[in-house]
């Protein structure tokens, strides 16, 4: 009877040490210089009668994550962010855009935002973006080359609507229209 109780005891404490291993390295996901997490999503129902994501009569919306890191001392500044996008308006449209940034700011002045809510920029030049899956992309743009991020930028590229505020906002501004961002600042 012991050595059955001491190898369940043994077996257990192994399980125990691989699930606080396998949680550690998923919250270190992002790297050890990343400062702030976000997640996003936004969509509207086909039968809803203004969509602010994309065209009216179809679902559609979008959702993606970044992460930025490298802060600066003040915090309002950093050298790396990493950004997932993926958008769809109906079948076969769907566009996945991933951003490889290497300079962002916060600051009050984003076109999405409510006035003085300070919220994440990508630096116009600082990085690339890359195009892919099956859906339509503007003429200028070769699906899965990497291109770099505009100067001038223009703002639905470079302003990303995510506020610098720690926490969880849904906003439901009509029925069948849905956004939700989770911000979260990393100590």
């Amino acid at each position: 009877m012991s050595r059955r109780l001491a190898r369940t005891l043994a077996l257990s404490s192994a399980l125990a040490v691989l699930l606080v291993v396998a949680a550690t390295s998923q919250a270190g996901a992002y790297g050890s210089n990343t400062q702030w997490q976000t997640a996003f999503s936004g969509t509207c129902s086909s039968n809803t009668s203004a969509c602010p994501f994309g065209p009216n009569g179809v679902h559609n919306g979008f959702w993606g994550w970044c992460a930025f890191g490298g802060s600066a001392a003040d915090g309002l500044s950093g050298t790396a962010a990493d950004c997932q996008i993926t958008t769809y308006a109906g079948p076969a449209s769907s566009i996945h855009i991933a951003y490889d940034v290497t300079n962002w700011t916060i600051s009050p002045g984003s076109l999405f935002l409510p006035p003085g809510v300070p919220g994440f920029f990508i630096t116009p030049g600082a990085g690339t973006l890359e195009i892919t899956g099956p859906g339509p992309v503007p003429p200028f743009v070769t699906k899965g080359v990497p291109f770099p991020i505009p100067n001038p930028c223009p703002t639905f590229i470079c302003d990303t609507g995510i506020p610098a505020v720690p926490g969880h906002i849904s906003f439901h501004p009509s029925p069948g229209v849905e956004l939700n961002i989770q911000v979260t600042h990393l100590p």
